[in-house]
């Protein structure tokens, strides 16, 4: 029988910051989304949360006018506190079976994926490139009748190669709201965390064909559409002539700062508070999502902002205050 294997100090750090987060009561559908995948990342995520919450029998008892800030500034009294108490040796066995229950099966057949802030190029079979952005799963299955790409989460760039197959097979990128047929193109094809899937042509055309639609879509190159399972949105023009998050960068021309910030944390753990009234201010740039750290210290020094990290997986964003 295997020795129990103790969770990870910083393990129990990131655990903590979560549940203060969810019990904020600013938490937003974003934040939650990326709770889940936090827990879903590792196994010892999901059990650190499972054993501070069993232990200190959750946060729900917290008054109605309890301010989050003051539970957040004093986390080290609150860390300390939830770390005396924790078990920190579990069985191997309960580990693999506690994970099995955490990430979804789809996700355990995925044959490439990402982690967080990670950017990944596969070349497919067929000579056929493949990028997948940050926190990405995909699953490939070619057969002599179709080459196909199932995004199962996240956002992957295509540029096609010519079949060398003796009969001609579609290249096929399936997601859950439809398909996207390549026509001799390079595009990029976004799961989005709507439920919607944003497809970019960057060259020649696709196809779409949305799940309970009877007609397809062509989309040309320069163009996007967003679209679900029984609607295919209007085609639009893009803003950018190329997808550069493969080169590990956001550029972007008058983004409200909360798209901007929302794009960088699909690069970086953790989360983020952002004052209302800072939510549209229009940013133009160009930010590295290699290094989300100094994207971030760019954005405060060219608004001045304030960037106050209650941990290295927490940040407010507050306007700066004038001397």
């Amino acid at each position: 029988m295997s020795a129990p294997q103790p969770i990870p100090e910083h393990v129990i750090d990131e655990a903590t910051d979560w549940l203060v987060l969810l019990n904020s009561g600013e938490v937003t559908e974003l934040q939650l989304q990326q709770f889940e995948q936090w827990k879903a990342e590792k196994q010892q995520n999901a059990l650190a949360i499972q054993y501070i919450e069993r232990l200190t029998q959750g946060l729900s008892n917290l008054p109605s006018n309890f301010q989050p800030e003051l539970l957040v500034s004093s986390e080290k009294k609150f860390h300390s506190a939830l770390k005396r108490n924790i078990l920190l040796s579990l069985s191997g066995l309960f580990l693999l079976g506690f994970l099995a229950s955490c990430i979804s099966w789809e996700k355990w057949q995925a044959d490439y994926h990402t982690e967080v802030g990670e950017i990944k190029s596969v070349l497919l079979e067929d000579g056929s490139q493949l990028i997948l952005s940050s926190d990405s799963y995909v699953k490939i299955k070619f057969s002599t009748q179709k080459r196909q790409v199932k995004l199962i989460e996240g956002e992957i760039y295509i540029q096609t190669a010519k079949d060398q197959q003796k009969h001609y097979r579609a290249f096929i990128v399936e997601t859950q709201d439809g398909q996207v047929e390549a026509l001799g193109t390079q595009f990029t094809v976004r799961q989005e965390n709507s439920h919607k899937t944003k497809v970019s042509v960057y060259q020649h055309a696709v196809a779409v064909h949305a799940e309970q639609l009877t007609e397809s879509h062509v989309i040309h190159q320069g163009h996007h559409v967003v679209f679900d399972n029984q609607y295919i949105s209007k085609s639009t023009a893009l803003q950018n002539e190329h997808p550069y998050w493969t080169q590990r960068l956001l550029v972007v021309e008058k983004w409200p700062l909360e798209k901007v910030l929302s794009e960088l944390y699909r690069y970086k753990k953790g989360t983020y508070f952002l004052d209302e009234s800072l939510k549209a201010i229009p940013v133009s740039g160009v930010f590295s999502l290699q290094n989300t750290q100094q994207s971030l210290e760019t954005l405060a020094y060219s608004h001045q902002l304030d960037l106050n990290f209650y941990s290295p997986y927490v940040l407010k964003i507050k306007k700066k205050i004038k001397n």
